[in-house]
């Protein structure tokens, strides 16, 4: 295969995908069932199978229930860590705003681990790869994307360009740009390990961040307007954690999350974009991703997220897009044209209903075929795709590129929430995304399951008044209800339904009789209850983004188990989704 044909297949699609694929294996003799369940089912299955091989993972510390307000959650990290000391592991990250850690521990540790009563949760710490352009080698072209969605009616009729509102694109980086020119507010870097990061110079090895980028906030100043992002007046700020060769962990998301928590006021961070996505092996509510999607959300940052490129298969949404707390945006095929008439749903875009819990993703659709953005010169996806390459003003030194993906259709959502918020700075990440799903434009093709409400319109959305509450009627996760309990203790317990399971909490308490002294915190209230009825504003969310915390942290060669075991497969490169 030629060069060119490597990195294309390499980098098809952007999901993330998991790293390590095995097959289900019964308890071992003598095990408990309760200890075991606090482990992943895939991760039980490989740590039963490998006692012996060290295994990367993240341990969630048990609730400690109580209404002590100086109890912060880098706490919950700690004693994550000590456990993890206990059962004789290597520990790594703190990632306060899931309420563990990340860790390294044998097979065997982890059995062990999983009856320490500090212990809730534990999952695989995956190796995730980063993929992207499924369309292969397509034909030049200008992207009508912009166009599709309306945003420039938002520019012209209503004055909005984003101005001011701050996106984080949590990627493999931001290259500098004249498009971006002193827009660019802030650059760190996670790849190099580390729980706080390191303030950098912007830059992007790998040439997906600043595509995307691009998409949410470029002016087009390289171009003459020509390939301008839907929120031109939009800040970025560039979280990098996918490195050049287009690989993160679990763990180095959430850590690159925990960092927009902590500095969403000093950059004013309204919205999140991830283009990426790993398979789900987990329902949502046990899925540390979800847990930190959550927190964001609930903190006041809507959270925009790739469906992933794994269809036309159903049920291939990935996470953290699965969680239905944040906007899972699905991708069309425009047929290089600004109607919707010859648009169709892109065979790769992945399909609902969710592959664990049944949710109906994705919630919207937007273009992602052939889009033109930013170009990241020499970065690995410049060097490997020279077609690909885009020329703007400049014939001599082109200065865009072009990709497919949802993940490019995701950043065009996330500037129309750019664009919503500067008009109306008081919208929730609730109401945003209500009003994103209620004002998309219906399609004659596709279905709840594979195009959701429909495609999003930048002027209605932006247009749209009344105020919804917009919030999910989902449980949240476990370990955000978790996390949560200290800080919401003694507000009113408001049900949504008082005929639930029966008219009971799960200690068979009327709902109505329920209080905070009797309150049995598990699923079944968590399901029950209106979380949006909370005073959110009393809540610290700068001790859930809790960063002082230091220790060594791991390295990553526990994922080299393709040499030291048969039967389990890693996957290293990447695949064509065509």
């Amino acid at each position: 295969m030629s060069r060119r044909g490597w990195v294309g297949a390499r980098w098809a699609g952007i999901c993330l995908a998991a790293v390590i694929v095995t097959a289900t294996q019964a308890f071992p003799a003598g095990a408990k069932t309760h200890d075991m369940a606090r482990i992943s089912p895939a991760l039980l299955a490989l740590a039963q199978s490998h006692l012996k091989d060290n295994l990367p993972v993240i341990v969630r510390a048990s609730s400690k229930q109580n209404n002590n307000k100086h109890q912060n959650n880098g706490h919950d990290a700690e004693r994550a860590a000590a456990a993890v000391t206990r059962a004789e592991g290597k520990t790594g990250r703190a990632l306060s705003i899931v309420g563990g850690a990340s860790a390294t521990l044998t097979g065997a540790e982890i059995l062990a681990l999983a009856k320490d009563s500090d212990v809730s949760y534990i999952a695989s710490d995956d190796l995730v790869m980063a993929t992207f352009d499924p369309a292969g080698a397509a034909a030049l072209a200008s992207s009508p994307g912009v166009l599709a969605v309306g945003a420039p009616d938002v520019w012209r009729q209503l004055g909005v360009t984003g101005k001011g509102v701050g996106v984080a694109i949590l990627d493999s980086g931001i290259a500098p740009h004249p498009d971006l020119a002193g827009r660019i507010v802030a650059s760190v870097d996670f790849t190099a390990g580390g729980t706080s990061g390191t303030l950098v110079a912007p830059a992007d090895p790998g040439g997906h961040g600043t595509h995307v980028a691009g998409i949410v906030a470029g002016d087009g100043t390289a171009s003459g307007g020509a390939y301008t992002g839907v929120a031109p007046g939009a800040n970025v700020v560039d979280v990098r954690v996918i490195t050049a060769s287009g690989s993160t962990t679990v763990s180095t998301l959430i850590a690159g999350m925990q960092w927009v928590l902590a500095h969403r006021s000093q950059y004013n961070i309204r919205v999140v974009n991830l283009s990426l996505g790993a398979r789900a092996t987990t329902g949502y509510v046990d899925d540390p991703l979800a847990t930190a999607v959550e927190v964001l959300v609930f903190a006041g940052i809507a959270v925009v997220v790739s469906a992933g490129n794994d269809g036309p298969s159903p049920s291939t949404i990935t996470t953290p897009g699965t969680d239905p707390y944040v906007i899972t945006v699905g991708g069309i095929d425009d047929n290089g044209t600004a109607t919707t008439a010859d648009d169709a749903l892109a065979a790769w875009s992945s399909r609902g209903p969710t592959p664990i819990d049944g949710l109906a993703k994705p919630d919207l659709v937007a273009p992602g075929r052939k889009i033109v953005s930013l170009r990241s010169p020499g970065s690995t996806l410049d060097i490997g795709l020279p077609d690909r390459v885009v020329a703007g003003l400049d014939l001599l030194a082109p200065a865009y590129f072009r990709l497919s993906g949802t993940s490019m259709a995701a950043p065009a959502v996330t500037g129309v929430v750019a664009l919503m918020l500067e008009r109306n700075a008081a919208l929730t990440p609730g109401q945003v995304k209500d009003r994103l799903k209620s004002t998309a434009t219906p399609l004659a093709y596709g279905s709840t399951y594979t195009t959701g409400s429909g495609l999003v319109s930048a002027a209605a959305a932006v247009a749209a008044a009344g105020k919804t509450a917009g919030a999910a009627a989902d449980p949240v996760s476990a370990g955000f209800a978790s996390l949560m309990y200290k800080f919401l203790y003694g507000q009113p317990l408001v049900w949504r339904d008082l005929a639930f399971n029966g008219g009971v909490d799960s200690n068979g308490v009327l709902w109505s009789a329920v209080t905070w002294s009797n309150v049995a915190w598990d699923a079944t209230t968590w399901a029950n209850l209106k979380w949006e009825s909370f005073n959110w504003s009393t809540v610290s969310w700068q001790d859930i983004a809790w960063e002082d915390i230091a220790w060594e942290g791991i390295t990553w060669e526990a994922l080299n188990l393709k040499a030291k075991s048969k039967g389990v497969k890693v996957r290293r490169g990447w695949e064509a989704l065509d």
